[in-house]
């Protein structure tokens, strides 16, 4: 325990920061964005419709994400953070002034979201590559693992509040509250003090699109990196969708169950989030990553199939509705299980693959193409749920993970082959 207790403090005060900023950050994040989830799907009914509030963020993502990964490489990552969350607060300050007067219709949420992503798109470019300014290299796996704790902390915490405001108090005061917590982790943010220094090639200009370019280029000679590239999409597009659109749709409109249920089944599946990333520290740290990856994709597959079918079978009414939401929270939290030890494998290949003033670029390209396809997934998923009955989806979900797992494994296993014959290792006839 005391070795443990000591390899937390040797992260320093700066990474402790960071850790707090990102996790009040987050929160302000997932509280509105749980709120406004509910607030559509209340005032609309349609899946399609909230489907879109959560998809449309591939816009600001597509079009920022080459400016933002090449300014995260040439200026300080925490300076950049801490700005992008005071003009965050700026926004929701307006918004919660506004709510005062004027009923919140469906298209002043999606001008929101809209103006909260392009702020997101800067913030995550610098987030997803600040960590290795703020460690030793040595610490650099045991750095990103614990990163990951803060996740779970904000996941069980955040929707439980969500839900309270929401059925208790009203919109406005959602505004208010993430308001002062995206102001308070900018505060907190601007503190922080980074090894980020600029490199004396860098030009003095910025050259956006050549510096992507040398960002997507590191992507393709890597191979690790380009099998992620390729398969990362796949997964997430329908890994996420049947969690964020076919789920949240399950409980409120088809099982009917009011807010805080699903505050429950979010507080509930995301304390896995909190203890599985300090359990598997050890394996992660000895396992190759790419063999983590493989094995992690397929076990959720497998899992999304089996939640598919609780949901068939309730309702046909052979499980009772209760039983099957609880069957749900226990699949779902080992599908997190899985998931964790699979982000940190990802992010610990990139960030090893990479050189540090390269990260930003690389990471955000890689987030790029996360999120489009999460957007494509979404939209997929929420024309589904209002064509067909809900486990349709679901079995989608499972389909499209499976898919994306055994590209990987292919590709990952042609690489592997090729590396070996290259060196005259394997015989040739």
């Amino acid at each position: 325990m005391r070795e443990y207790l000591n390899k937390l403090t040797g992260f320093g005060k700066e990474y402790w920061k960071f850790w707090i900023a990102s996790a009040v950050s987050m929160a302000a994040s997932n509280i509105l964005q749980f709120v406004l989830s509910l607030y559509v799907l209340d005032i609309t009914g349609s899946a399609t419709i909230f489907a879109l509030m959560l998809s449309i963020v591939f816009v600001p993502r597509l079009i920022l994400t080459p400016f933002a990964g090449v300014l995260s490489d040439k200026v300080d990552r925490s300076n950049l953070m801490g700005r992008v969350l005071m003009a965050e607060s700026v926004v929701l300050f307006v918004y919660s002034m506004m709510s005062f007067f004027i009923p919140i219709k469906v298209a002043l949420v999606f001008i929101l979201v809209l103006l909260l992503e392009m702020g997101e798109v800067f913030y995550n470019a610098c987030e997803g590559a600040i960590i290795p300014l703020l460690v030793d290299e040595d610490k650099l796996k045991d750095a990103i693992a614990v990163s990951k704790s803060d996740d779970g902390i904000v996941f069980v915490i955040s929707p439980i509040i969500a839900a309270f405001i929401f059925t208790n108090i009203n919109l406005t005061a959602a505004f208010v509250f993430v308001t002062i917590l995206d102001f308070a982790a900018g505060i907190l943010q601007f503190s922080i003090k980074t090894r980020q220094q600029k490199n004396e090639s860098d030009d003095e200009k910025i050259h956006f699109i050549r510096n992507f370019k040398e960002g997507v280029r590191v992507i393709l000679e890597n191979n690790k990196l380009r099998n992620l590239a390729m398969t990362i999409p796949v997964i997430n597009a329908f890994f996420g969708a049947t969690f964020s659109v076919s789920i949240l749709y399950l409980i409120r409109e088809v099982y009917n169950m009011n807010a805080y249920y699903y505050g429950m089944y979010n507080s509930v599946t995301a304390i896995t989030t909190v203890i599985v990333p300090l359990v598997v520290l050890p394996v992660v740290s000895k396992a190759e990553p790419g063999k983590i990856y493989s094995i992690s994709t397929k076990l959720i597959a497998t899992e999304i199939v089996i939640i598919g079918l609780v949901v068939l079978l309730s309702l046909r009414s052979v499980v009772p509705i209760m039983a099957a939401l609880l069957m749900i929270i226990a699949l779902d939290c080992m599908t997190i299980a899985e998931a964790i030890p699979m982000q940190i494998a990802m992010s610990v290949l990139i960030q090893t693959n990479v050189k540090k003033e390269l990260l930003g670029r690389v990471t955000t390209t890689m987030g790029m193409l996360s999120m489009i396809s999460v957007a494509i997934g979404e939209m997929l998923f929420g024309v589904l749920n209002d064509t067909f009955i809900v486990y349709v989806s679901i079995f989608v979900g499972a389909i499209g993970v499976g898919i994306g797992s055994i590209m990987y494994s292919i590709v990952d296993k042609y690489h592997i082959y090729a590396k070996r014959e290259e060196k005259g290792w394997i015989l040739r006839r």
